[in-house]
């Protein structure tokens, strides 16, 4: 079965991907991308109304599905998580208020990133603290996640932690698989799952190896719903969006699987 590629890029000079390659764009809602934050002052607070509906107003998603990204509240306790995905809930419902149509996915949550726990046996502590903190959240913030959308950014290359790289499959595929967990022992069946993907290494210092993207692209179409390309904003010194190269590897491994259209959303 053929899955869609999403994508929230952020290049200068940016073809239309959606009318070339039938590659939808997905927007990221950012607190302080918003009037710059005005009516959420406090990351670890909530909107008011007025952000609220400045977001709706300036955002029109050619999907109808939006991905919002908050990073800043806490997950250290259970506590902490049970409150963070309470506060996702109400974001849920003050959105849906306004846009009922919006299918609505949540950066990183409720599936946290953890390359060391997910190549562990599922038996093992590591693993089963790491699904515990998931359930934590899912029990409570699942039934409101219209899409899921995990950051399966990785963090090695070839010339600094070679061994590392034996395990991307099962850190992709280990992702998924909970993804698709919460979503059915907590969630709606229904919710499709559009991992986040970057070409580059997670601290932004150089590009991945040419196979590990090749083999993350691969297997996340293999495994889970559709995927979702970040990138083209460079995020050290000086930051700011990158020109876009249509010659780029990392592009070119992408539109390999675009040329005939078949993946069309």
């Amino acid at each position: 079965m053929d899955k869609p590629i999403f994508h929230g890029l952020l290049h200068s000079g940016k073809p239309d991907l959606e009318a070339l390659y039938r590659v939808g764009y997905i927007p990221m809602i950012t607190r302080t991308g918003v009037g710059n934050g005005a009516g959420w002052a406090d990351p670890l607070g909530l909107p008011t109304a007025p952000w609220y509906d400045a977001m709706v107003a300036a955002t029109n998603p050619p999907r109808n599905i939006i991905l919002l990204d908050h990073e800043q509240w806490p997950y250290g306790t259970q506590t902490d998580r049970q409150a963070t995905a309470g506060k996702y809930v109400i974001l849920y419902n003050e959105i849906k208020a306004r846009r009922p149509g919006w299918k609505i996915g949540w950066y990183a949550d409720p599936v946290r990133r953890n390359f060391w726990a997910s190549i562990k046996d599922q038996g093992s502590v590591e693993f089963k603290a790491w699904r515990a903190e998931m359930n934590d959240l899912a029990a409570i913030m699942a039934p409101f996640t219209d899409v899921y959308m995990p950051s399966l950014y990785f963090h090695y290359t070839r010339d600094t932690a070679p061994q590392n790289l034996d395990w991307v499959t099962t850190f992709i595929i280990a992702h998924i698989n909970e993804a698709k967990r919460l979503r059915r022992v907590y969630g709606r069946i229904e919710s499709p799952i559009y991992p986040y993907v970057w070409w580059r290494r997670a601290d932004d210092v150089k590009d991945l190896d040419a196979d590990v993207w090749e083999t993350i692209v691969r297997t996340v179409l293999e495994h889970a719903d559709g995927l979702v390309l970040w990138g083209g904003f460079k995020t050290l010194a000086p930051a700011g969006p990158l020109p876009w190269d249509e010659n780029a590897p990392w592009w070119v491994t992408i539109k390999a699987r675009l040329t005939d259209k078949r993946r069309t959303g």
